[in-house]
């Protein structure tokens, strides 16, 4: 399960590293590579592939848009500021389901 969790934490800082490089078609492929994963997802333990995604592109947008901001900068396509809190709030959305499924999984008597 780690290793899973793992490699869908790289595919997802790929997405985040395009995101920000490639920015407005950078988004918009990495939501479609979200929702090719979500519509893939047949049980409720598939979902990991989909927080570990999240949490990769929160967490790999947020390092790189950060820095670029401390001093106020803008982007093209989106204030800065509110850039890096879409990252931070994509980390934490990841690592909220991250969480919920390894409660459920020890509740369920399925832990690993």
């Amino acid at each position: 399960m780690a290793q899973r969790l793992a490699v869908f934490l790289l595919v997802g800082g790929v997405a985040g590293f395009g995101a920000v490089f490639l920015e407005l078609p950078g988004v918009v492929l990495a939501a479609v590579v979200l929702l090719v994963l979500l519509g893939t997802t047949r049980r409720r333990e598939d979902l990991v592939r989909a927080g570990g995604y999240l949490l990769g592109a929160g967490l790999v947008g947020w390092s790189l848009v950060g820095p670029a901001v401390k001093g106020g900068g803008g982007f093209l396509y989106l204030n800065g500021w509110t850039l890096v809190t879409l990252y931070a709030a994509v980390a934490l959305a990841g690592c909220l389901l991250l969480a919920w499924l390894a409660l459920a999984g020890i509740r369920g008597g399925r832990a690993r």
